[in-house]
């Protein structure tokens, strides 16, 4: 009889085993499906981890959710997104230590663990057991997220009633959390290669101007030397016959074409200094001390103008280099800036020279408050002959001139607009050069 009774109810087992594996293997797809919705739809970090969080919360059903993510160097997990986290237990999660609490032992060992009631958990953070039992937190489970075999972060899920995390709880957030990570990883990827791509194109833009640069010193200096022999010729004449009793009128005609001769010599002058290779002696540099002596040189021009100069220099190390070419860069600079704040607004402005150390060497940032650069002239404001000057103040060479002495120094010359207003031209140079460099 009840070899007969257990025959008879084996059937009925079967069915409901099979119904409730049934409802387990659909949830399990629902989950995994919705997360991988989320994530396949972003590139960008923040969204993907956003994203994977409301899909998570949305189909298991839990009230608390938190996701950390490993800092740069290692040693920490960051807080990256969460739901349903009260303030005071945000604020415990902000930053966690590898190998130290429930959540930084999963990330330094890679195992999932899963309390009934997080409460009695040993190893709970003393910080977060008040903000754990403030917040009425029980069950609660933390999974790493994984990626090629590197632990990237965690996942963690907390329910405030008394149903507990099964195994295939577990699983479900372990395959979750995979998702998670090969995303992230994609995103990472991406981002590289994006900021690899931006790289060569910045060089390719860099190496364009410089062959432009070097084309039309060429065309310059054969210029130079074509138009400088016809011009001494005229502003010789043009002394001879002042010497002259003349008309008055024409008198005013010689002074108008002498006027005008000696402006097309300051141009042809400039012309062969741009042009002219110049032998960069180069020794030790203390930057900040030729920065004073250049605003020194303009402090008259800057009290005229109402311009307040600022210098700012942290300690930095002497940089290899010619000074007085650097001081011809910072003087063509500065000039730049001064002019920008006395002509396109009344009452001046301030200038700021701060000088500071940086991954590549020293940087030299010579900052405004006025107007800006419009974006349309920022590419072009290092070509020679591209000015946004009159006809009478100047010739669109200085900074043309400043781009190749710092070229010419193994440094790099670029400008920026500021977000509070004004424009900021970086001057970066390197500490030092080889050896065989040191010499020329």
């Amino acid at each position: 009889m009840k070899e007969e009774r257990a025959r008879a109810v084996t059937p009925e087992h079967e069915a409901l085993d099979s119904a409730a594996t049934s409802r387990a293997r659909t949830r399990h797809i629902q989950v995994l499906r919705a997360v991988a919705e989320a994530v396949s739809q972003s590139l960008n970090v923040d969204e993907v981890l956003d994203r994977a969080l409301i899909a998570l919360t949305h189909v298991t059903g839990h009230e608390i959710s938190s996701l950390h993510l490993l800092s740069a160097e290692g040693d920490q997990l960051l807080l990256k997104g969460d739901r349903g986290l009260s303030p005071w237990l945000r604020e415990v999660n902000l930053v966690l230590t590898v190998g130290r609490g429930l959540i930084g032992t999963v990330a330094l060992t890679g195992i999932p663990r899963r309390f009934d009631d997080v409460t009695t958990a040993p190893d709970l953070l003393p910080e977060a057991r008040a903000a754990v039992g403030r917040a009425n937190v029980r069950a609660f489970v933390c999974v790493p997220i994984r990626a090629r075999r590197r632990i990237l972060g965690t996942l963690s899920l907390g329910r405030q009633t008394g149903r507990r995390f099964s195994d295939h709880d577990v699983m479900l957030l372990e395959c979750a959390a995979d998702q998670i990570g090969l995303a992230l990883d994609n995103a990472r990827l991406y981002g590289e290669t994006r900021r690899q791509l931006d790289e060569l194109e910045r060089a390719r833009a860099s190496l364009v101007r410089a062959e432009r640069l070097s084309a039309v010193g060429e065309l310059a200096a054969g210029v130079a030397h074509e138009i400088n022999n016809p011009l001494t010729i005229v502003l010789a004449q043009t002394h001879l016959l002042n010497q002259e009793s003349m008309p008055a009128s024409v008198a005013d005609g010689l002074r108008t074409i002498e006027v005008a001769a000696r402006r097309a010599a300051g141009i042809v002058k400039d012309l062969v200094q741009f042009a002219t290779p110049r032998v960069v002696r180069r020794n030790p540099c203390d930057l900040a001390e030729v920065a004073a002596r250049v605003l020194a040189m303009h402090a008259e021009r800057f009290q005229s103008d109402h311009v307040l100069a600022r210098l700012q220099a942290e300690e930095v190390p002497p940089v290899w280099c010619d000074a007085e070419q650097i001081k011809q860069v910072l003087v063509n600079v500065i000039e730049n800036a001064r002019f920008a704040l006395t002509t396109n607004r009344a009452g001046g402005g301030n200038l700021d020279v701060r000088i500071a150390p940086s991954q590549f060497g020293v940087t030299i940032s010579v900052s405004d408050d006025g107007p800006g650069i419009a974006p349309e002239n920022l590419p072009r404001i290092f070509t020679p002959f591209f000015t946004t000057k009159g006809p009478d103040q100047g010739r669109g060479l200085g900074l043309s001139v400043a781009y190749g002495i710092v070229r010419e120094h193994g440094g790099r010359l670029w400008a920026d607009n500021r977000p509070e207003g004004g424009a900021v031209l970086h001057i970066e140079l390197p500490i030092s050069l080889r050896r065989d460099d040191r010499s020329r």
